[in-house]
């Protein structure tokens, strides 16, 4: 029978995090924002155990469903969508190392999982227009050597465990590229940090890797392999991205209602006139949809691929967070553009979420291809990097 209830274990998580994120995160979602998460709240969420709550038990983790982590992002979105990005030790680094789930891919979790270090994953090269990446891994005697500079890595620089995208074999783009564990940070430098739209609590920076010598074991995938780890890799993340999405959709409507409900004008709430009412309702609509499509995407996961999915899921719920936090500011009217309120940091926070992984568009694109049943890996979708927005 269809059923759209959660279960008494997943709804007693669900109601765990939902006060957790009221609590802790809410409360201080500004101070996140300017420096991180303080050491109360890092602590306070570690001891809830839902980092690892997906990964591998031989990682550490408690090897728990997709569904899971969809239930718990929502949540934690809900209370700040930049909170749970700055909480989120291991990050897109992890989902890569679960992706690939090699000894060497979890004996790394299992370090993060145990050591309180955080992890990062360095993909983009600032103006890259080429295929090949800058980023360079060469043979040296039994191992390999690592040269170059990526942008745009989220915790990156001070991280324990970097995963590194680079060139192998010149001129052959990604099936001539590889994935690369670097643990420690001998040879490791970081460079600029950029002040981002949103998603201010975690820092993103150009971090230079010079002759920074690794194990044959680094190299994370068999030769020519990369891009349909990637192809993995992003419909595991994408149903990260679209919980937390949903969460921050959800947040802005909640507000936004709760605003509605006491802002008085002409001698009534706002939200009982027509045009503010019907936003609302379209508010509610558009958050449950998403929220359905991610729900079944996670679903779908643990019983094959879930590529179609988890792209409709990821194109609905970026889409759905836009509108929610754009509406929500609207609704406030004047209120909507001071930091009073956090409507403001919620529509710049999803904004840069978009940059996170697929993009909408990207996701459609990739959607259309699983429907039309061309190949996935086309030039629209990958594996040429230069076509991903971040890759380049």
């Amino acid at each position: 029978m269809l059923s759209f209830e959660l279960g008494d274990e997943l709804s007693q998580l669900q109601a765990t995090v939902k006060d957790f994120a009221a609590r802790e995160i809410r409360p201080s979602l500004r101070a996140t924002e300017k420096n991180g998460p303080s050491k109360a709240l890092s602590e306070a969420f570690e001891s809830l155990g839902l980092l690892t709550l997906d990964w591998p038990e031989a990682a550490g983790g408690a090897g728990l469903s997709a569904q899971y982590r969809a239930v718990v992002e929502e949540e934690l979105a809900a209370g700040d969508l930049g909170s749970a990005f700055a909480l989120d030790r291991g990050g897109a680094a992890a989902v890569f190392l679960r992706t690939v789930g090699t000894p060497q891919a979890l004996d790394a979790l299992k370090d993060l999982a145990s050591g309180g270090a955080r992890a990062a994953l360095a993909m983009a090269e600032a103006g890259k227009a080429q295929d090949d990446f800058r980023v360079t891994a060469q043979r040296a005697g039994d191992g390999w050597s690592l040269n170059g500079t990526k942008a745009y890595v989220l915790g990156g620089g001070d991280a324990s465990v970097h995963v590194v995208l680079a060139q192998v074999e010149a001129g052959k783009g990604l099936p001539g590229a590889g994935a690369f564990l670097v643990r420690g940070a001998q040879g490791i430098r970081a460079g600029k940090t950029w002040t981002t739209l949103g998603l201010g609590g975690t820092p993103l920076r150009e971090v230079h890797f010079e002759t920074v010598k690794l194990p044959a074991s680094a190299r994370l995938e068999a030769p020519g392999k990369l891009p349909a780890t990637l192809r993995a890799f992003y419909d595991a993340l994408g149903i990260t991205t679209a919980a937390r999405a949903v969460g921050a959709a959800r947040a802005a409507y909640e507000y936004a209602l709760g605003y509605a409900n006491e802002r008085q004008a002409f001698g009534k709430p706002i939200g009982h006139f027509q045009a503010v009412a019907f936003t609302l309702a379209d508010m509610a609509t558009q958050v449950d949809a998403a929220r359905w499509l991610v729900w079944k995407a996670a679903w779908q996961s643990t019983q094959g691929s879930a590529t179609a999915e988890v792209a409709a899921a990821q194109a609905q719920a970026l889409e759905t967070a836009f509108f929610c936090a754009n509406m929500a500011v609207q609704v406030l009217g004047g209120a909507g553009y001071v930091k009073d309120h956090p409507a403001e940091k919620w529509m710049r926070d999803v904004k840069t979420l978009a940059l996170y992984g697929q993009h909408a568009q990207a996701a459609e694109a990739t959607l259309a291809a699983a429907e039309l049943g061309t190949p996935l890996d086309s030039a629209d979708l990958f594996p040429a990097s230069s076509f991903h927005p971040a890759f380049s």
